[in-house]
């Protein structure tokens, strides 16, 4: 299910979001605005708050995708810890032969990849699919590092996601009690699922995309920090604590 998620969100992306010319135009500004990534932004406030409503319309079917991701791998989580506990109480000799020969397998693939003359299974080698089996089987496993899908390189991808995020969060507000919660019950925005949802999306592509992705959220930290400064407001804003929680 998550990767037929995953597949149509890609989809979507492609033959809704990069075609349509104004959104396009509107990250490319965008771009230009926030080179370099190590700098601020000038008058931030009203940059973000205008691009973010230019492309509004967009981000309905967005959120509900990643939501139903970050909705599924929670469920993913929950049933690796509910096996993991179950193979542990009535199996312990499998629960830790299959630990110990995952990280022996580890452990022999990072000493590969610091010296390549090191052995590592060959392609033919079916070692480390059946043992994934086995994992997944007994709860060994992490679903929020896995590799659902292959992609391709995406254009405009971090900013993408940069702005889908900003875009969500006036509608969030942050309380020490219960962390981050919906302002209004019609706004149904789930921070948990949200979060992972980017995660596990961010996670089927390179890693660059991720550095450039969070570099631009610390740029907006630092710009309406920046900003705040400058006009003596002493508190901080509601949109740089979910960022930070973020």
């Amino acid at each position: 299910m998550i990767v037929k998620e995953l597949q149509n969100f890609l989809t979507m992306i492609q033959r809704t979001i990069l075609r349509d010319k104004a959104v396009v135009d509107v990250f490319k500004a965008m771009l230009s605005v926030v080179n370099p990534i190590q700098g601020i932004v000038a008058n931030a406030s009203k940059v973000y708050a205008s691009t973010v409503a230019k492309t509004q319309k967009i981000w309905g079917a967005y959120q509900e995708s990643i939501m139903k991701v970050g909705q599924m791998q929670i469920l993913r989580q929950q049933i690796a810890n509910e096996l993991n506990y179950s193979c542990k109480f009535d199996s312990k000799h499998l629960a830790a032969a299959l630990e110990n020969l995952n990280k022996s397998l580890l452990a022999d693939i990072e000493a590969h990849y610091q010296d390549p003359s090191l052995p590592y299974p060959k392609e033919d080698n079916t070692l480390l699919y059946d043992i994934t089996a086995h994992l997944e089987a007994a709860g060994i496993h992490n679903p929020l590092n896995k590799i659902y899908i292959t992609t391709k390189r995406l254009p405009y991808f971090p900013i993408i996601n940069f702005l889908f995020i900003i875009a969500q969060l006036p509608k969030l507000q942050y309380s020490k009690n219960q962390g981050m919660t919906c302002r209004k019950a019609t706004d149904p925005v789930d921070w948990p699922p949200l979060v992972l949802g980017m995660l596990t999306l961010l996670k089927q592509f390179h890693s660059r995309y991720t550095h450039q992705f969070m570099a631009l959220i610390g740029q907006f930290i630092r710009s309406i920090m920046e900003q705040c400064t400058s006009q003596k407001i002493p508190d901080m804003p509601s949109d740089v604590v979910g960022a930070l929680m973020f």
